[in-house]
């Protein structure tokens, strides 16, 4: 098979990579993911039929969103076309890895990573929950998520409270810096890419403004790449997430704090 979307080559690069014969360049692109050495050995593509054509494959898997082109002309050719959806929750991601598990007759590996990520994650949630931290994901450009949001059910499954879901915000929702102020949430979460250099959709978290928000913990950035794809890379950030919490503050680099009552 054929995959045409970067979480689906990650997923399918821990359940059936053997049946792997393209993935797309995004794949190959240098990062730290646990699967990228996988991935990195098997032929990239560009989501080109021309270059669908060339592998031959049995089936082309694509994710719900993303090359519309590509999707249009599989069924003229005759190439099977299968949609892996855009999860909102814990168990749509995991239907998706039984779904694709299905697919590469590989179902006893999913549900060990599906057991694996329950149980790690129950873990993670017994010991966050206790301190009721009030956390913000910010996305570039002040992108938040709200209620029916996979962000939203990550922040959730940490044992941590989205402020932007008790904001009232649905989905997503951009927020600005005034907003945050009046917010002044315990926590705020980065997600960085590996874009090397500076981008305006990034550069308003350092504006001064926000000097004046007494964080109860400092900011954390983490990898993008870590929280994009449910897959066990989004345990990695969790394991971060509960070290920055439950470290002594003066240990972490300061972008100011403010200590439990």
């Amino acid at each position: 098979m054929v995959s045409v979307n970067q979480c689906v080559d990650q997923m399918l690069g821990y359940l059936a990579p053997e049946q792997l014969l393209s993935v797309t360049w995004l794949s190959h692109a240098p990062d730290d993911l646990e699967i990228r050495p996988v991935l990195a050995k098997i032929p990239a593509n560009h989501a080109h039929i021309e270059e669908i054509l060339q592998a031959k494959p049995e089936e082309v898997i694509a994710g719900q969103y993303g090359a519309p082109g590509l999707k249009s002309l599989l069924p003229r050719l005759g190439i099977p076309l299968r949609e892996v959806s855009l999860p909102e929750d814990f168990p749509q991601l995991y239907a998706n890895w039984r779904q694709l598990a299905a697919w590469t007759h590989s179902e006893s590996r999913a549900e060990h990573i599906i057991a694996a990520m329950e149980s790690e994650f129950q873990s993670l949630a017994q010991a966050i929950a206790p301190l009721k931290v009030r956390a913000l994901i910010i996305n570039p450009n002040g992108w938040v998520a709200g209620a029916g949001n996979f962000q939203d059910a990550y922040l959730h499954k940490l044992g941590l409270i989205n402020q932007a879901k008790t904001q009232g915000i649905m989905g997503w929702s951009e927020v600005d810096l005034e907003a945050l102020v009046r917010w002044s949430p315990d926590l705020i979460i980065v997600p960085r890419s590996h874009y090397d250099g500076q981008a305006r959709a990034t550069l308003w978290m350092e504006h001064p403004i926000l000097s004046r928000i007494s964080l109860r913990y400092p900011l954390l950035e983490l990898d993008a790449e870590h929280l994009s794809c449910g897959t066990p890379e989004l345990l990695r950030a969790g394991r971060q997430i509960h070290h920055h919490l439950t470290v002594k503050p003066d240990t972490l680099p300061a972008f100011q704090t403010r200590h439990p009552d």
